[in-house]
């Protein structure tokens, strides 16, 4: 299975927690994005995103899986969704 890492970083800024969490939407839209443009041929993508920094930090941001790994884990998010009262 092919990998390919790309990171914003911004160092010596100051911003707020609202601020860094409009950048994070922001660069994950940015990131689907750049994927249509450059043409990158997706079977059955499965996109996850989050920005909360107490969950984990280090993944921050977006994850697009393609292929098996993202059928088997979208199974299981639907399975937990099923018992995650809302």
């Amino acid at each position: 299975m092919a990998r390919s890492e790309f990171r914003f970083v911004v160092d010596g800024v100051e911003l707020s927690r609202e601020q860094e969490s409009l950048i994070a939407g922001e660069i994950q839209k940015a990131g689907l994005k750049a994927l249509a443009t450059a043409g990158a041929q997706l079977t059955n993508a499965l996109s996850v995103g989050h920005d909360n920094l107490k969950l984990r930090p280090e993944w921050r941001g977006l994850w697009v899986l393609d292929g098996p790994f993202a059928d088997d884990l979208g199974q299981k998010i639907n399975d937990i969704g099923f018992w995650v009262q809302r």
